[in-house]
């Protein structure tokens, strides 16, 4: 099965579960994050800004309290079902809609600005995502998943995740799906290697990388605009 296939079953099967994984996988502190990235998106006004990888909403209904209109993407039926259902308990106006990072349906530079949280990782094409990101927006942001610089910190959260792989697999009935995020947070590029790859993918004038939590996250930045 190709890459896009599994993970949009894959997410499509744990969608009911997702937050809560990413609990366990920040430690708990991933809602902190998407408050922190929230800010950096909205520090310079944005009136329109595309949420990818949307997944439940957690990011689009935050942007929501700050920015005039928010559009949530993902490529998961079913997070898009899970979004949608949010939004109508919160009465909110972001629309949701399912989609491909790597074909993005909008002209170029629609968008204010894009923004991605935990799931550029899961883009089949990294360059192709980066590049549609950087295409139809004047700025880009990412939220992703990496590798601690302290190599001691870096194995000893990462052995702590694969505790609760049972766990994790009694509850989701996935367990490959647990093991495929904790697997794809150690090997994805991450820092000064992602940022290469962003570089060579968009035609921005700045770029930037924020580790968080001592580099278990980073938020990367691209825009023509100083950061």
């Amino acid at each position: 099965m190709a890459k896009a296939e599994y993970v949009r079953v894959m997410f499509n099967d744990i969608s009911g579960k997702y937050d809560l994984l990413n609990d366990v996988l920040s430690a708990g502190t991933h809602r902190l994050w998407k408050r922190k990235f929230v800010n950096l998106i909205t520090k310079n006004k944005p009136k329109k800004v595309l949420d990818c990888a949307t997944g439940t909403g957690d990011i689009a209904f935050l942007l929501e309290k700050k920015v005039p209109m928010v559009m949530g993407l993902d490529f998961s039926e079913n997070m898009i079902v899970e979004a949608k259902a949010r939004g109508k308990k919160k009465n909110s106006s972001v629309g949701f809609m399912v989609g491909d990072v790597q074909a993005l349906p909008f002209s170029d530079k629609e968008f204010d600005a894009t923004c991605i949280s935990f799931g550029i990782r899961n883009v089949e094409s990294l360059e192709k995502g980066l590049s549609e990101l950087g295409r139809v927006s004047k700025s880009v942001y990412i939220l992703e998943f990496g590798q601690p610089r302290n190599e001691l910190y870096s194995k000893s959260y990462f052995n702590l995740l694969k505790l609760y792989v049972p766990v994790f697999g009694a509850i989701t009935k996935r367990t490959d799906a647990y093991e495929y995020l904790i697997e794809s947070s150690m090997k994805f590029p991450s820092d000064e290697k992602f940022m290469e790859i962003m570089k060579k993918s968009t035609s921005f004038k700045h770029y930037k990388a924020i580790p968080v939590f001592g580099g278990i996250a980073y938020i990367y930045i691209a825009s023509d605009e100083e950061i």
